[in-house]
């Protein structure tokens, strides 16, 4: 991947934003911290345990910022009770991988930073994909694009419009999603 470096400040910034966002955080390992909520041990078909996995044992309720909730949805939208019981069990891990996804990009954009480019193996890009598409979806909360035709009428936007930064950050990171997928075919 290949970027100037107006456009590694850019991306450094949203990925704060999203960061910011999503709570901060270092990707944990499987197992969680002492002082947090307990890990469940599961085993495979063979009777092999695998690694916890980092659930809470009290309620999660739904974000209640929409941005955030459009990355975290309800899994059940019909069904209150359900939905909190996932989110009880995901929340955490969906949230630690979403961290591992930032941490992997911002590590790349360090190296494009001091190089002008960094190689990007099958693992790396997707992580890519996720962090620029969920960037993405952020951006399209806060301006109301919901469609296409919410979309289409934010294409002639006036300049004095306070959306039009947002909205421009919207259609460049969807250039970058682009070209990286046209770059991974």
């Amino acid at each position: 991947m290949q970027l100037r470096d107006d456009e590694v400040l850019v991306i450094s910034h949203l990925l704060a934003e999203l960061d910011g966002l999503l709570g901060g955080g270092e990707p944990t390992d499987s197992a969680p911290a002492e002082d947090s909520a307990p890990a469940a041990d599961l085993a495979d078909a063979d009777g092999d345990v695998i690694a916890g996995l980092n659930w809470s044992t009290d309620p999660i309720t739904a974000p209640s910022d929409p941005a955030l909730r459009r990355l975290l949805p309800d899994a059940y939208p019909g069904d209150a009770e359900a939905t909190e019981e996932f989110r009880r069990y995901t929340d955490a891990t969906l949230r630690d991988g979403m961290n591992a996804d930032l941490h992997a990009v911002r590590g790349s954009l360090v190296e494009i930073g001091e190089n002008g480019h960094a190689s990007l193996d099958d693992e790396l890009a997707q992580a890519w994909l996720r962090v620029l598409n969920r960037v993405r979806l952020v951006l399209a909360v806060r301006l109301g694009i919901e469609n296409a035709s919410d979309h289409e009428s934010l294409a002639g936007i006036d300049a004095d419009d306070p959306r039009t930064g947002p909205f421009l950050l919207f259609e460049w990171v969807g250039y970058l999603l682009s070209d990286l997928l046209n770059a991974l075919n």
